[in-house]
């Protein structure tokens, strides 16, 4: 008599084959997507929230703007389980079953991205008459679990190339849009060539700009939780988990309101700064505190110079500070000024640095910060660690030094 099946051997393969079913699904909607098929697309939709039917349609035609060299999704089980609740599934009556995993979007923009950007959606998954669909991606927004928005979910596109960059902007009526001027690209191309006098490490020069048609859209786009008010661009990554942590995607995105008005000179400046944090993104890694990158970003994008830089540290030469490298959460929690001041620490910093140790063991001090992904011990041991590796100081008396060298 051959073996009967237990319960849970029965239960598990009914989770396997929903599973498999949905794998299917979202194979499906990636064709679409590299096909151009809209009713297939539209297929993989079910039509409880007619939002998300709007939201998606929209979405199709700005994905239709972008050239995609590969796309297609993956459900992440491993990362986070089955995230439904009692009240998602109460949202869908009717349905045999709801499922709410995380959905990695897996996708390559034509001759600029190396490798996969990965962005996170969290899309509620109904099973109806034994076929799976998607209604939402918006479920679980009140655990700040949001689902990735790109500039094309917002609407069509127009596109601006230059040797190195591809511009991605809104259609839209001119008296209505934001825009980041003519000469962006040009400038572009200069605050790239002044990045690549800064940092030797190897980096990819061609790079995605995304102008967002409002502060709320960037807002969205780079789902902060601060103000934006007080910045004008930012160099955004996404996060590979596959393998440690890999960062890819990288994406310029300014602030198009913070252009207005703008001198040619000072968005160079803003531009280097963003562009060297993409230089620098490929040996980043997550025990680099914000008062490097910054620091760096801000030394690079005045190129060095020292009554810009003197300029630009007012308030620290003056003494308007407490002595103390800034903490992470100082770049984005305060006003306007205690935010700025903090730019000013770190950029004094890293100016110190450089001039006392020169660029080349800067490079390398990032470099052997950036190595460690996930290890034993706090974010000070190894920046600790990678002073002394580096210049022969620890981080305390590499802080003192900097103070006493602002007090002489």
């Amino acid at each position: 008599m051959g073996n009967v099946p237990t319960d849970r051997a029965v239960a598990q393969t009914a989770v396997d084959d929903d599973r498999a079913a949905i794998d299917t699904l979202l194979a499906e909607r990636a064709a679409a997507v590299l096909e151009g098929d809209r009713a297939a697309f539209m297929a993989t939709i079910a039509p409880d929230s007619e939002d998300f039917v709007k939201r998606q349609r929209r979405l199709f035609r700005g994905l239709s703007d972008v050239p995609l060299a590969a796309f297609r999704y993956r459900v992440a089980w491993e990362r986070r389980g089955d995230l439904v609740r009692a009240q998602d599934r109460a949202r869908y009556p009717g349905a045999d079953r709801v499922s709410i995993p995380l959905t990695e979007e897996r996708y390559r923009i034509e001759g600029f991205d190396r490798r996969e950007a990965v962005e996170d959606l969290f899309y509620t998954y109904v099973k109806r008459d034994g076929r799976w669909m998607i209604a939402e991606d918006s479920d679980l927004n009140d655990l700040t679990m949001y689902s990735a928005r790109h500039l094309w979910d917002f609407g069509p596109l127009r596109i601006r190339r230059s040797e190195h960059f591809l511009l991605f902007e809104h259609l839209c009526e001119e008296r209505e849009c934001q825009s980041v001027g003519a000469d962006f690209l040009d400038l572009a191309e200069r605050g790239l060539q002044r990045a690549r006098g800064y940092w030797d490490g190897p980096f990819k020069r061609r790079i995605v700009v995304l102008v967002p048609h409002s502060g709320r859209e960037l807002k969205r786009i780079i789902q902060s939780t601060f103000d934006l008010e007080d910045f004008v661009a930012f160099a955004y990554s996404t996060v590979d988990p596959t393998d440690g942590i890999d960062y890819t995607g990288h994406r310029i995105i300014p602030n198009p309101r913070a252009f207005e008005g703008r001198a040619a000179d000072s968005v160079l400046q803003i531009l280097a700064h963003e562009l060297l944090h993409v230089a620098t993104r490929d040996s980043a890694g997550p025990f680099v505190p914000v008062f490097v990158d910054e620091g760096f970003a801000d030394y690079v994008g005045y190129a060095g110079d020292p009554g810009a830089l003197a300029f630009f540290n007012s308030d620290v030469a003056a003494g308007l500070f407490n002595g103390q490298l800034p903490e992470d959460f100082e770049f984005t929690v305060g006003d306007g000024t205690d935010i700025f001041r903090s730019y000013q620490k770190a950029q004094s910093a890293v100016r110190f640095f450089i001039e006392r140790f020169g660029i080349d063991a800067f490079n390398r001090f990032y470099r052997v910060l950036g190595r460690k992904e996930i290890a034993a011990g706090t974010a000070r041991f190894h920046i600790d660690r990678s002073f002394r590796v580096t210049t022969g100081m620890s981080y305390d008396a590499f802080q003192r030094a900097w103070t006493s060298s602002i007090a002489s």
